[in-house]
């Protein structure tokens, strides 16, 4: 297809660049800290509907929930434990990535070069296979101030419980950090005026959003003012089987900035086919008969045309649709072609217009350091107040690290014998020379050795490395991070005089069921049963029914304020086995059975040998699923064991029926932003209650997440002028509209 108006190409004068980077090509390729139980509950431990702390507008520390005042790390000790970890970290790594263009005095030789004012809305054009790493930039763009910034060096792995019990472990970095660092807490402070009071005036449509769209393989959407291509039998089948986004293109129609990483062509295929055969636009049956095809390959199942291929990753580059993956979602449609079965050529002309004309940052995956730095280049800076320069702050170490590595065993390009992806060759081809004008004739990035930098400290030189924080003996001060501090959550002193964000607490983390809840208590995510307020249990006081005194003393529980999650089976099993008759029925059957508080069934051993540490470290920042002793044992729990239901079950689907809450997609569905002021953690709460604390404080629109709790609170709320909204990635998350005075 072709596009039009300022931006369209004559048929011919695609072929002319068609043929010049395909000259091009040709000519150039050969090519921690585990703690305690937080003193067995002894904190103060407020479970009510409603925990809201704010400072200076924006969100505070979520650091304690506790009455006790928030611990703080002494000047001296700070001092102590950051030589320490700088004393480390210079053992345990070679040196630091930087940026040395990141200052006003670099030398800018072209247009391609020249910083741009930060764009109000970035969108990432996510290439399957060319670098989910982007998101640690994307985020820490979004969520990090000079002063305040999130911890990046998390796991990748997202660890869920399903409204049906099953537990799962995926390898998402992007999920994982969004769901540590939501948007509404950490990204729209940074992007959305903070206009909280009722007699402020609207937030215009013109504010900054951050990132928008997504981060999954969504392509662009294509150019729908080409009359021509509407009009054609192949934008009909495109549309009839939903193979094309109808949404109006981002670059012509919205004006969105749109960002975007790329590959070698034939290694990110190799990559494709050992990450699970990743082909999406495939689907059902499509899909079914190619990975049958493929698989089948080691047995001379695999005939494409008159050729047999008995190497899989062969079949799989081979298999019609597979090639021009780059091609096709710079165009408007999805990686892999179910449709029409074809390589790409019918893309190439209008992908690489896009590439060279439209597209405002292009990076390259075998460049990475590099496109980090052009990246910051580009769009990080911002003006000083005093001086009016722009200054710039340096990337996070962790952007540069791959935080998808894969274990299998590597796959050379030899072995796809001579494949060639023809048109995503003149793609990349394209994108690299896009990448040489956006560079310039001065490189960036830069790695400094530890020897190095000392070397510069010494002679009073610190031009390469203003961004360090060094005292008047010369002594670099190393920033803390969240797992330096033993922290799971809140905000922290980074021992150089900045915040570290540690986020909030994942429900999913422990692998505990969907009805119970975590909440952050001094730096530690606590897994608890919260109080059902109407029959006063799970919880120990002077107040307490007297049976729950009696079953905790049957259990032999601790003098404490909450029960644990270990201790909350125990009851449910003393409960349950009670009204089986193993043990006297009594006022425990009542209590807990009755009021189905326990869900009795088969007595279970998931947490056999497991100790209240062991629920601790499935919280830490760096702890992935599969190390997580809990997690492990609570995969074996079956919904139809004997276990307490610490929360009502939500029915998600059954709440939506009739209501104003819809869910909130990443693209598409309720397209609404606002000034957020509030962060409650509903406890067992659900959509009704955060309905009502949002009409009680005066919220326009409220922001449900199922996983972690919170409701969130905006005023100011204005409607997006387009269908890409700010990414969320999270299904479980429902949005109200309250801007209409009459409560439904």
């Amino acid at each position: 297809m072709t596009s039009s108006g300022a931006a369209t190409i004559t048929r011919s004068k695609a072929t002319i660049i068609v043929s010049i980077v395909a000259v091009f090509f040709f000519s150039i390729v050969s090519v921690r800290n585990s703690s305690s139980w937080l003193s067995s509950y002894n904190q103060q431990f407020p479970l009510h509907n409603g925990h809201l702390q704010q400072r200076n507008g924006s969100v505070a520390a979520i650091a304690s929930v506790s009455v006790a005042a928030e611990s703080k790390i002494s000047t001296t000790e700070r001092q102590q434990t950051s030589k320490t970890i700088m004393n480390r970290n210079k053992t345990s790594s070679l040196g630091l990535h930087m940026c040395k263009c990141l200052t006003d005095d670099f030398p800018t030789n072209n247009a391609n070069s020249i910083p741009h004012n930060n764009p109000k809305r970035l969108r990432w054009l996510h290439f399957p296979k060319t670098g989910t790493s982007f998101i640690s930039t994307l985020w820490s763009y979004s969520c990090s101030t000079r002063d305040r910034y999130i911890d990046l060096n998390v796991n990748s792995q997202v660890c869920s419980n399903s409204p049906d019990g099953k537990r799962s472990a995926l390898s998402m970095y992007d999920f994982v950090l969004m769901r540590r660092y939501p948007w509404e807490m950490y990204g729209a402070p940074n992007f959305i005026p903070d206009e909280s009071s009722s007699s402020s005036p609207p937030v215009g449509k013109d504010v900054s959003l951050g990132l928008v769209g997504g981060t999954q393989h969504g392509p662009l959407s294509p150019n729908l003012q080409d009359k021509q291509f509407l009009q054609s039998d192949r934008y009909k089948k495109l549309v009839n089987k939903h193979q094309l986004m109808r949404y109006g293109s981002e670059l012509m129609t919205h004006n969105i900035t749109v960002a975007a990483f790329f590959r070698q062509p034939e290694e990110r295929i190799i990559s494709a086919y050992k990450d699970a055969l990743h082909a999406n636009g495939f689907a059902g049956n499509d899909f079914k008969n190619f990975v049958t095809k493929v698989r089948g390959a080691r047995n001379g199942q695999c005939k494409i045309g008159n050729r047999i291929y008995l190497n899989p990753v062969q079949c799989f580059a081979n298999y019609p649709g597979i090639a021009g993956c780059m091609s096709r979602m710079l165009t408007g449609q999805k990686c892999a072609d179910a449709l029409f079965h074809e390589a790409g050529l019918e893309n190439v002309a209008e992908a690489v217009d896009i590439i060279l004309n439209h597209l405002d940052f292009v990076g390259l995956t075998e460049d990475w350091n590099e496109s980090i730095c052009q990246f910051h280049r580009l769009f990080s800076g911002r003006s000083d107040s005093v001086t009016g320069q722009r200054v710039w702050d340096q990337p996070l170490q962790r952007e540069f690290a791959n935080v998808h590595k894969s274990k299998k065993a590597t796959i050379s390009v030899e072995e796809l014998d001579g494949f060639k992806d023809v048109a995503d060759t003149v793609v990349y081809e394209a994108a690299k020379l896009k990448f040489e004008r956006m560079v310039g004739n001065e490189r960036c990035y830069k790695f400094m050795s530890w020897d190095e930098i000392e070397r510069d400290l010494v002679n009073n030189d610190n031009a390469n490395t203003p961004f360090l924080n060094v005292d008047k003996d010369g002594n670099v001060c190393h920033p803390l991070t969240c797992s330096d501090l033993g922290k799971q959550c809140g905000e922290w002193d980074d021992g150089c005089g900045s915040t570290i964000i540690c986020g909030i607490c994942d429900g999913g983390r422990a692998g505990l069921p969907s009805t119970w809840r975590v909440q952050c208590v001094e730096g530690k995510c606590v897994d608890y049963c919260p109080t059902w307020e109407e029959k006063g249990l799970w919880f120990l006081s002077n107040d307490s029914p007297t049976i729950m005194k009696e079953v905790a003393q049957s259990i032999e529980t601790r003098e404490q304020k909450y029960l644990s999650p270990i201790e909350a089976f125990k009851v449910c099993d003393v409960a349950c086995r009670g009204k089986t008759g193993n043990v006297p029925a009594n006022d425990v059957t009542k209590a807990f059975v009755d009021t189905n508080l326990c869900r009795c069934g088969n007595t279970t051993k998931a947490l056999t040998n497991i100790t209240l540490s062991d629920f601790s470290s499935a919280h830490d920042i760096m702890t992935t699923c599969g190390d997580s002793k809990v997690f492990k044992s609570l995969r074996a729990l079956s919904i139809n064991d004997t276990q307490p239901i610490c929360c009502p079950p939500i029915d998600e689907e059954k709440l939506l029926i009739g209501k104003q809450w819809k869910r909130l997609y990443s693209v598409g569905g309720p397209k609404l932003e606002g000034s957020y002021f509030a962060h409650i953690h509903m406890g067992c709460g659900s959509l009704d209650e955060c309905q009502d604390v949002a009409r009680e404080k005066g919220a326009e629109i409220a922001v449900f997440d199922i996983i972690s709790s919170y409701c969130h609170l905006a005023r100011n709320v204005f409607e997006l002028d387009n269908l890409f909204s700010v990414t969320k990635d999270n299904t479980r998350r429902y949005i109200l509209d309250l801007r209409n005075p009459e409560k439904p």
